[in-house]
């Protein structure tokens, strides 16, 4: 299964924040921490010959694993404070990891304005 650019975004620190701000503390944060924390990847690569050529191993500090029951939950825990952003701004429509962001405005010059501001916000 191929990753999703989706889930290559998510920042393991602030993820692990926002699961201790809504309560998940103890042994139950230590668990999602355990499970976020410390992984490491590399890339092997076979030539035609059978040889065998890796890279270094690599820190994963902003990916979600895949193929994970959690990651979805992840996911929307990481996102589910982006709409009290945009509110006032746009309608945001969230499922998963599929987003979107509605917005509209009578003036082009006005909408493109307004689409700027949104994205910027979206991206701090």
């Amino acid at each position: 299964m191929q990753p999703t650019k989706t889930f290559d975004c998510v920042n393991h620190k602030i993820l692990l924040s926002k699961l201790e701000f809504y309560g998940i503390t103890g042994n139950h944060y230590n668990l999602y921490k355990s499970h976020l924390t410390n992984r490491y990847q590399r890339t092997l690569l076979y030539n035609e010959n059978g040889n065998i050529t890796t890279s270094t191993w690599a820190k994963i500090e902003r990916v979600i694993p895949q193929s994970s029951v959690l990651g979805p939950m992840y996911f929307l825990v990481f996102i589910n404070d982006l709409p009290k952003f945009v509110n006032d701004k746009s309608v945001p429509i969230l499922f998963a990891d599929d987003t979107s962001i509605l917005l509209s405005h009578s003036n082009a010059i006005d909408f493109n304005n307004f689409i700027n501001t949104v994205f910027k916000i979206l991206n701090d």
